[in-house]
């Protein structure tokens, strides 16, 4: 019987295995090909999924971040919080040189229909969260009341537009309150800047996951 168990055991581990590397797949680019990784690395990031970028320097440093956008052959990237570009060996105004390019991403995008909810910020969006993900981003038309200041509306404006792919656009603010656009914008900035103010809200939700993990009606499942 013991042995048993402990074959059961080698059979389970070797499953979860060959699961964590199915959902797990990393692509290798040479620095040369920094059109071919950029291009890559960009088609994953519009589809929804959370893409990281590890890069091997010209002189041997290892440099991980989260992919933020591509123009070109330059890709940005968020390293704690700041932003640097990426070229090739060759690069002259990107401020890394790559010589290695790895391209990580899991699982799959699940994108979902959210009827409208009205409530506390925090609570609304908390709602969006499933138990496990790699990235959840929200497109969506938000109305906010409680006379939420410019200031409070900006701060979640720049963290969108430039600390991640996504935007939001102010189409009103008033003294009452304010109609904004919010465009693939992560789930978790919408708590941090919308939490202490009353919401309603209707859009889609992007959950990139390793499976349908929410009671939302599913729109489509996009692969890599």
């Amino acid at each position: 019987m013991k042995i048993k168990a402990n074959h059961i055991a080698v059979i389970l581990i070797g499953l979860a295995l060959v699961g964590f590397i199915l959902n797990s797949q990393v692509q290798h680019y040479q620095g040369g090909e920094i059109y071919e990784s950029a291009n890559h690395a960009y088609g994953l990031l519009v589809r929804g999924f959370n893409v990281t970028i590890i890069v091997k320097t010209v002189d041997g440093k290892t440099i991980e971040g989260n992919l933020l956008s591509v123009r070109g052959s330059t890709i940005s990237i968020v390293v704690n919080g700041t932003t640097y570009t990426v070229g090739g060996p060759e690069a002259t105004r990107e401020d890394i040189k790559a010589k290695l390019i790895r391209i990580v991403y899991h699982g799959k995008v699940y994108l979902y229909g959210v009827d409208p909810m009205e409530g506390k910020g925090s609570e609304v969006f908390s709602k969006l969260l499933p138990d496990q993900y790699y990235s959840v981003r929200y497109s969506g038309k938000i109305y906010i009341g409680d006379g939420i200041t410019p200031i409070e509306i900006g701060k979640l404006k720049y963290m969108a537009d430039y600390k991640t792919y996504g935007s939001i656009t102010i189409n009103h603010l008033g003294p009452n309150g304010a109609i904004i656009t919010a465009n693939m914008v992560p789930v978790q900035y919408l708590i941090k800047y919308l939490g202490n103010y009353t919401v309603y809200t209707y859009g889609l939700l992007y959950v990139n996951s390793d499976e349908r993990n929410l009671p939302l009606k599913l729109v489509e499942v996009r692969g890599p």
